[in-house]
């Protein structure tokens, strides 16, 4: 929904409460982390493929955990989300290793594992098929559509290094509602850091009508058009792209952004989640994808990389994932605009 206008005026309105950017650290631990950022329309949120296992030793009040091959436990990392009126499908069903093991990319992923799907409603039970070409289960059934409201059941059943696990989560989708407000948002062309005629900044923002029973409300934005040459080089802070890449930062690192704020963010029937400028490093196309997430979306999330408090005590993040299982199982309702970021003349 381009707009052709330099950015589409709206009300004020109070922005969301959290921003939260791609750690650097990750790079670091990829022998122990893959990133996905595949959420069905556009590749921008994060979810863990490998991780240590739960068993660490968790210290009260120490910066540090020791980590050796006992506290290491096999268990099934499950990756997936519904969206209503859409067929199951980019279920990952992965593994974790060990620390310091030597990863063999061919055994990532479960792709022998017993995976259905229960629909909670009238107790039917949809077996899901492993896509070899892309490493994920869906549901073979071109009909079947997950519905709004109703909850479902995931569970997996499988075999690491010789062990027989099981893990199940079960979601209930949000309800509909979720709407982007095109009249109140400010989308389509914007130069950067493009100000109104007092002087004000003028910043991208999505203002939308919420889901009953979401959790949160998550907004990605991708950058489509990020490149070396695209990248926004007087940026107030002075950064530049090629000596960050020097470092071993890489432009996944600066083309996706995301925010979030909880349903108590609204003023009357609208709610708003503000993109900030420093969100934005590239000039050309983005996609803002509005997710109305359930709470297994939100415990995750927001739980998955804040794993110690500011007085080094540690704590597992919330999967809410039954058996031997860690990851997510979550749902969400959406929402897309397009906003284009435009050199001053």
């Amino acid at each position: 929904m381009s707009s052709h206008s330099r950015g589409r005026v709206a009300l004020r309105w109070t922005q969301g409460d959290a921003v939260t950017g791609k750690s650097k650290d990750e790079k670091k631990k990829t022998e122990l982390i893959n990133m996905r950022k595949t959420m069905v329309q556009s590749k921008t949120i994060q979810y863990v493929l490998f991780t240590l296992a739960l068993s660490l030793l968790f210290a009260c009040g120490k910066t540090s955990v020791e980590i050796d091959e006992s506290t290491y436990e096999p268990k099934i990392v499950i990756n997936g989300y519904l969206y209503p009126d859409k067929r199951p499908t980019r279920i990952f069903i992965t593994r974790n290793f060990p620390v310091g093991a030597t990863i063999d990319k061919e055994k990532i992923a479960l792709a022998d594992a017993d995976v259905s799907i229960t629909d909670l409603s009238d107790g039917s039970v949809h077996p899901l098929v492993f896509n070899g070409a892309f490493g994920f289960f869906e549901s073979p059934e071109s009909n079947w559509r997950i519905a709004y409201e109703q909850s479902y059941r995931l569970q997996v059943n499988a075999t690491i290094d010789g062990q027989a696990l099981s893990a199940a989560s079960t979601t209930t989708v949000p309800g509909p509602g979720l709407q982007i407000d095109l009249a109140h948002s400010v989308y389509g062309d914007l130069y950067y850091r493009q100000k109104d005629g007092n002087g004000n900044l003028i910043s991208p923002r999505v203002a939308y009508r919420q889901s009953p029973d979401a959790a949160f409300y998550l907004l990605s934005v991708a950058g489509l058009d990020a490149s070396v040459e695209s990248f926004i080089y007087e940026n107030p802070v002075g950064t530049d792209i090629r000596k960050a890449m020097e470092r071993g930062a890489n432009i996944e690192d600066f083309q996706y952004r995301a925010k979030w704020t909880r349903p108590e963010n609204r003023q009357g029937d609208l709610s708003v989640i503000e993109v900030n400028w420093y969100m934005i490093w590239f000039y050309g196309r983005y996609r803002l994808v509005l997710y109305a997430g359930d709470r297994n979306f939100y415990h995750f999330y927001n739980t998955h990389k804040r794993v110690q408090e500011p007085d080094g005590n540690l704590h597992q993040p919330l999967f809410d994932i039954e058996g031997d299982g860690i990851g997510v199982f979550g749902s969400a309702v959406t929402d897309t605009v397009y906003l284009n970021i435009l050199k001053k003349p």
